[in-house]
């Protein structure tokens, strides 16, 4: 299934999410929209390194893996990288 970032965005705006490192001893983080989790993965190294991103739902979790990760982070809301 295509992964469409805005939507993803606008979706989860307001739902608790948390970035695990795929890295030991490395602790999940916890946020309150799925942009803010992108944001901190983006800024500790998300672009280089094996990650995941939950949405924590009611009724289920949904993760965004690695290269979905990086697709997030592509996207972000005024990044410049974002492309047109």
């Amino acid at each position: 299934m295509a992964l469409d970032p805005e939507k993803a965005f606008l979706d989860y705006s307001a739902a608790d999410c948390s970035v695990q490192f795929w890295t030991a001893n490395a602790p999940a983080v916890q946020f309150t929209s799925l942009e803010a989790a992108v944001r901190f993965a983006k800024d500790h190294g998300g672009r280089w390194e094996e990650i995941e991103i939950t949405v924590h739902l009611p009724r289920e979790d949904i993760a965004f893996a690695t290269g979905k990760v990086h697709q997030l982070i592509d996207a972000l809301p005024g990044d410049l990288r974002k492309k047109r």
